[in-house]
């Protein structure tokens, strides 16, 4: 009899412990799953600040600038915006810095001398992306600098310049 009793209670004891098994991981572990997700983002966000912060890294003097002038003044189209008109952006040329202390300084300067018709792209659809509303100098710089170090796969690139910039 003792033995059936100590295998009831055995028994017993083994089902609370998977039912409470079963109760932590359906409560537990989305609470643990939502926790990783939103330390993973912090995580990233730092990570893209050190970043930014090891790019500007250079000094003035290390700069090289390279003028892609035009022979005629390019007019690009913005996007039309809240007052249903269109307006447009004239650009005289740009002005790309390279980083002379970059490891591929070498390679990105003279695939962008050779072939300065995919910087222009870069900047012509980052200033096409803006509204008048929301057209700022700045921004469009900053939008185009990632353009063309997203497509040249490089930090060498380090600022550019717009010349002649005018809207209307």
């Amino acid at each position: 009899m003792k033995k059936n009793i100590l295998t009831i209670v055995i028994m017993a004891s083994t089902v609370l412990n998977l039912v409470l098994t079963i109760i932590m991981v359906f409560s537990i572990v989305p609470a643990m799953n939502k926790t990783n997700k939103l330390v993973d983002k912090v995580a990233s966000v730092i990570d893209l600040e050190l970043e930014k912060e090891e790019d500007k890294n250079y000094d003035v003097k290390d700069l090289e600038p390279f003028d892609i002038p035009f022979e005629n003044k390019q007019t690009i189209n913005l996007k039309q915006g809240d007052d249903g008109e269109s307006h447009y952006v004239i650009l005289e040329g740009i002005s790309v810095s390279f980083n002379k202390e970059a490891d591929d300084y070498s390679d990105i300067s003279e695939s962008v001398k050779e072939a300065t018709v995919y910087v222009v792209d870069c900047v012509k659809e980052a200033i096409s992306e803006q509204t008048i509303q929301s057209l700022n100098e700045n921004t469009v710089k900053e939008l185009a600098l990632a353009k063309i170090q997203e497509f040249y796969d490089s930090k060498c690139i380090v600022r550019i310049s717009l010349l002649g910039y005018m809207f209307q």
